[in-house]
């Protein structure tokens, strides 16, 4: 059975708790939050994978970057140019890999590949820090979405 509050904002918080499982989301109306819930625990009755309604379809890098830009916008957060510079230049490289396939050494060759292009160690570090992409959020996504159990 899901649980669904209210939260601070106004805004309904459904949680799905079932054979080891956790999802949650948040909706402006408590009927799409039950809604959603059904679904979601339609899907596990059924042995599925679900997956949160904001990464369904998200399969490459740049779609995880998209994401991350729409959820600044969403929140009222403008990129500044640093960021956006950053941001632009891991779609153009990356972009297209697709997350299953975005690992380790990948981006120890995107490093490598900068460094190439003179791109120092203080550089490189901050493509990373601005864009607030990191390896571990493209591993816990990747993870979310593979494995059974969460």
């Amino acid at each position: 059975m899901a649980t669904v509050s209210k939260l601070p904002s106004g805004k309904w918080r459904v949680q799905v708790r079932r054979t080891g499982r956790y999802l949650g989301e948040a909706f402006m109306l408590r009927k799409d939050a039950e809604l959603w819930a059904r679904w979601i625990e339609r899907e596990i009755d059924l042995g599925r994978t679900p997956t949160p309604k904001k990464v369904q379809g998200v399969k490459t890098f740049g779609d995880l970057i998209d994401l991350h830009l729409r959820d600044m916008k969403e929140a009222g957060k403008p990129t500044g140019r640093s960021k956006g510079f950053s941001m632009d230049l891991l779609k153009h490289r990356l972009g297209r890999v697709r997350l299953a396939d975005l690992g380790r050494e990948r981006l120890i060759e995107f490093g490598r590949d900068r460094a190439a292009e003179g791109a120092g160690p203080g550089r490189l570090a901050s493509t990373w820090d601005k864009s607030a992409i990191s390896w571990r959020m493209a591993q816990r996504f990747t993870a979310c979405r593979s494995r059974p159990g969460r």
